[in-house]
């Protein structure tokens, strides 16, 4: 039986790779860091491929799905937003089950 391992990458290289979708200089990469990690976090849900490359491409991805940022949003900030909002959101989904499943 073969099994597919996902090769080690580093956790600072994933939030350069991811912070260049947004056009983030390494210093504004650093202080955005938690919004980065959180995206890569809400990425790792959305697939199975948790590479560099298919990481990115889920965030790209999220890009598309909700659209444009409002006027004067970035990008960064409007999907970071919107993944914590998915996750909590999925976290209370399984709370609720919980109690629905006793």
């Amino acid at each position: 039986m073969q099994t597919q391992q996902t090769p080690f990458i580093d956790s600072d290289l994933l939030i350069q790779s991811v912070g260049q979708i947004f056009n983030l200089r390494p210093q504004e990469i650093q202080a955005q860091k938690e919004k980065i990690n959180l995206l890569i976090d809400y990425a790792k849900l959305m697939t199975d491929d948790h590479t560099t490359e298919g990481l990115k491409w889920a965030v790209r991805a999220l890009q598309g799905r909700v659209g444009t940022p409002p006027l004067g949003e970035k990008w960064l900030s409007y999907l970071s937003k919107y993944a914590y909002i998915k996750l909590e959101s999925m976290e209370l989904q399984k709370e609720v089950e919980k109690y629905e499943h006793n």
